[in-house]
């Protein structure tokens, strides 16, 4: 057994800045078999900087308090979707579901969990992004590339680059 305050854990926001305290829990205790985040979202950010899913992951996100908003992709050109997730409520996306992204669209804090089964966190090299492609002129998914797929802190964004699977085009 092993008990850990989320006080103690280590704030680590992510590395595109789109959020301010993101506490991996599943670094603070040893030997997790999934991931598990704690986020306090302030208005105006975001779990995940942009419409993504993972190949390798599912993940669960439960809402403790205010409303978080998620879109929702099935691919490129699809329609986007919205959903509003409120206190008590939790949204699932399966693994090489559809492309999902959620933040805090209210003037109120969002506390929230995420879980991600299996492994303790997912790996960028299974993750895929929904984005414009500038070679292809028009939504396309990319690969998700890091300098070091091993290092398991969170990478700078300087260490992190995008390809469209469809032309190769790097961006980020």
């Amino acid at each position: 057994m092993q008990q850990v305050s989320i006080d103690d854990v280590e704030n680590v926001p992510h590395f595109m800045g789109i959020n301010s305290h993101r506490k991996p829990l599943s670094r603070a205790i040893d030997g997790m078999g999934f991931a598990m985040v704690y986020f306090e979202l302030n208005p105006g950010e975001s779990f995940s900087g942009g419409l993504h899913t993972h190949r390798d992951q599912e993940e669960l996100f439960y809402v403790l308090e205010g409303t978080a908003t998620w879109e929702i992709k099935e691919g490129p050109g699809a329609d986007l979707e919205t959903y509003e997730v409120g206190p008590g409520e939790v949204v699932h996306f399966q693994r090489d579901g559809p492309y999902q992204t959620g933040g805090n669209r209210s003037d109120e804090r969002v506390v929230a969990v995420a879980l991600g089964v299996p492994k303790s966190r997912h790996g960028w090299a299974d993750t895929e992004v929904l984005v414009d492609c500038a070679g292809c002129d028009r939504e396309t998914v990319h690969d998700v590339v890091a300098d070091d797929p091993a290092d398991e802190r969170m990478p700078d964004l300087e260490e992190m680059s995008i390809a469209c699977q469809e032309c190769g085009t790097v961006a980020l």
